[in-house]
C-alpha cells in the first residue's frame, strides 16, 4: 500500500511540471542555506591569526592620524591649508590574559600568576584580551588662520576633544607664506 502511494507521487510528480520545478528550487534553497552558514571556528582561526600577525608601524599610525586630523582642522572655518605633526608617548600595546592567586601573610602578600596559552601543541601564544592604541603626546597644527583667536580656539578644542590631550599639549600657529 505505501510502496503504490509513493508510486502515485512520483507518477503525478513527473506530470505536474510546475510541482517539479517547485521541489527542485526547495532542494537548492535547502542546500544553499546549509552552505551558506558560516563555520565560526575557521572565523575565530582567522581572528586569530591577524591578532597574532600583526605588527604595530608607528609611522604608518601617525601619519594616518596626522592626515586625519589635518582634514578635519582645514573644514574649521577659517583655518586654511593645514600641516598636522603628533607625537606618541608609547608604543603599542598588547595584554594577555593572566591566570593567578593571591595569597597574603601578616607582612607581606605574594602574587603567582602565569599568561593563558590558547594551544601550546600548536605553538600558538597566549590568550589576546585587548590591545592598546598609543597614547597621543602632543599636537602641532600650522594652518592658514593659526594667527586668529578664533581659529586656535576652535582647533585647540576639536582636537582636545577627539585625542583627550590637554590644551597645554596642542600648538597652533601660522603657516608662513
Amino acid at each position: 500500500m505505501k510502496k503504490e502511494s509513493v508510486n502515485q507521487i512520483i507518477l503525478r510528480i513527473r506530470n505536474d511540471k510546475r510541482l517539479l520545478l517547485i521541489i527542485v528550487f526547495g532542494f537548492l534553497g535547502l542546500i544553499l542555506i546549509v552552505f551558506s552558514i558560516p563555520n565560526e571556528n575557521e572565523d575565530d582561526i582567522e581572528k586569530t591569526e591577524l591578532n597574532e600577525n600583526y605588527v604595530f608601524n608607528e609611522k604608518e599610525y601617525t601619519d594616518d592620524l596626522e592626515n586625519k586630523l589635518s582634514e578635519m582642522i582645514s573644514l574649521i572655518n577659517g583655518a586654511g591649508r593645514t600641516r598636522v605633526i603628533v607625537t606618541l608617548e608609547c608604543d603599542y600595546e598588547t595584554i594577555y590574559a593572566k591566570d593567578g592567586s593571591l595569597s597574603k601573610d601578616d607582612n607581606s602578600t605574594d602574587e603567582d600568576s602565569e599568561y593563558i596559552i590558547i594551544d601550546s601543541e600548536k605553538n600558538q601564544g597566549g590568550l589576546l584580551l585587548k590591545t592598546v592604541t598609543p597614547k597621543v603626546r602632543g599636537v602641532a597644527v600650522v594652518c592658514e588662520g593659526g594667527d586668529n583667536q578664533y581659529v586656535k580656539n576652535s582647533v585647540t578644542e576639536m582636537l582636545s576633544a577627539v585625542l583627550d590631550v590637554g590644551a597645554n599639549r596642542i600648538s597652533v600657529s601660522k603657516i608662513s607664506s
